[in-house]
């Protein structure tokens, strides 16, 4: 178990190497469906930012899910414009980066999004779109901090680690960057409606983070609170930076709404390989709330 999830902590090592997998038994239905098929609102997923997770297909599971619950679902890898994004309701950024996974050990100071997209798409969510954008830990942090910015969140650079609040069954050296947040330790808002969903038996219970980055965000909700414990250290050689007080920002931005997450993880269904190694991690883990989160988020940004 130790090798197992000191495996998964090493995202980028993993990921360059193509050592992370959709989990094929994951199952998408959704049982009672918020729209007929086919016939909700239009999700546009970007594919035109180096978004390695939708690059190796490792969202294809949150793609089912959401085509599952009636949504018209859509990959393109355009240019951010007022026109492109016009047709959509909802926009779901995974980490973004200004060049390909894995070809660079570090990210600099290279342009991941033109101003204009930038303009163009703090235009489209003040008129009423929802967005969904995920940050993680050093080095993306560094290539979506204009993105976040644009929405007046700012982020950490490193890793957030706990040593109070995290998996305490995983015995394994950097343990204290798997995050829970839970009605019993408090650190999980469950006084929104992402978390207390619309029906009985959506409500979320348990949650647990994979590492990631840290943000903060004033005027909005802050779902997955980081307790005074929290620091954020070095990571990918990037020197730690900044605070935070969240790994998971809700709220309304002008007609719009946003959903910021510090780590994307648990928005996948995947399986990790490393030495004839196997571990699950992501909406398919019984023990965590993920899939009904995802749905959850789906929903608000819907309304």
């Amino acid at each position: 178990m130790k090798s197992k999830l000191l495996a998964f902590c090493l995202l980028v090592t993993l990921a360059a190497q193509g050592q992370m997998l959709n989990d094929s038994p994951f199952d998408a239905n959704v049982a009672h469906p918020k729209y007929t098929q086919g016939k909700g609102p239009k999700v546009l997923f970007d594919k035109g930012h180096y978004n390695f997770i939708v690059d190796m297909g490792l969202a294809k599971p949150l793609m089912d899910v959401a085509t599952a619950d009636g949504y018209q679902v859509r990959v393109d890898s355009m240019k951010f414009t007022k026109a492109y994004l016009a047709p959509y309701k909802m926009l779901v950024i995974f980490p973004a980066m200004p060049f390909k996974f894995g070809s660079k050990s570090q990210v600099t100071d290279e342009i991941t999004f033109t101003p204009d997209e930038l303009t163009a798409l703090h235009d489209w969510v003040s008129e009423g779109g929802s967005l969904i954008m995920f940050d993680e830990h050093a080095p993306i942090d560094k290539s979506v901090t204009p993105l976040f910015n644009t929405f007046g969140i700012q982020l950490s650079i490193g890793i957030v680690s706990d040593s109070l609040n995290y998996e305490t069954k995983f015995t394994i050296p950097n343990k204290e960057t798997l995050l829970k947040f839970t009605r019993s330790n408090g650190l999980l808002n469950t006084d929104h409606p992402i978390t207390q969903g619309e029906k009985t038996g959506e409500q979320i219970n348990n949650i647990m983070g994979y590492g990631g980055g840290g943000l903060t965000g004033a005027g909005y909700t802050n779902l997955f609170k980081l307790s005074p414990s929290a620091t954020i250290k070095k990571y990918s050689g990037s020197a730690p930076s900044g605070t935070a007080n969240s790994q998971g920002l809700a709220g309304k931005f002008g007609k719009g709404k946003v959903v910021a997450l510090g780590d994307c993880n648990g928005f996948t269904a995947m399986y990790v390989m490393m030495k004839s190694v196997k571990f699950s991690a992501g909406m398919q883990v019984a023990d965590y709330d993920w899939k009904q989160f995802a749905l959850n988020t789906l929903h608000w940004l819907s309304i």
